[in-house]
């Protein structure tokens, strides 16, 4: 009996960890959370963050070891050119998205460095639970 009330009081303090938690926007389905994402992915390209970057690309581009060492290089390489030429990102906004079965297509507005602004259209699947760059 004493086992049970203990297994009891460490369940609810789990539980009670675990719902305090932040959510991450990757695993929200809603129109708010590929927003989110998509942000999230262009501030891991301002940080040059390549890691977080590949790990949140769609695995179906992503077969074996060989081809997450390319990916990596290709990603690390094209940061490397967009910090040469506008001196990286400054700041990413979704402003507009839609999201059909499990896809999403999310209008970011994005300055760099230099103050050059663009619109960017980030393509976004959801996948095995959390968002992923396509």
């Amino acid at each position: 009996m004493k086992n049970t009330g203990l297994l009891l009081s460490a369940a609810i303090v789990l539980m009670l960890v675990f719902s305090c938690r932040e959510k991450s926007p990757l695993h929200d389905f809603s129109s708010e959370g590929a927003k989110a994402s998509a942000e999230l992915f262009l501030q891991q390209m301002r940080d040059s963050d390549v890691v977080s970057l590949v790990q949140n690309t769609d695995d179906a581009y992503i077969q074996d070891s060989a081809m997450h060492e390319q990916m990596s290089a290709m990603m690390a390489q094209f940061l490397g050119m967009q910090y040469a030429l506008h001196g990286g990102i400054s700041e990413a906004v979704a402003t507009r998205d839609t999201i059909v079965d499990s896809t999403a297509a999310v209008l970011m507005n994005v300055t760099y460095g230099d103050q050059t602004t663009e619109q960017v259209l980030l393509q976004m699947v959801y996948r095995r639970g959390s968002w992923k760059i396509r």
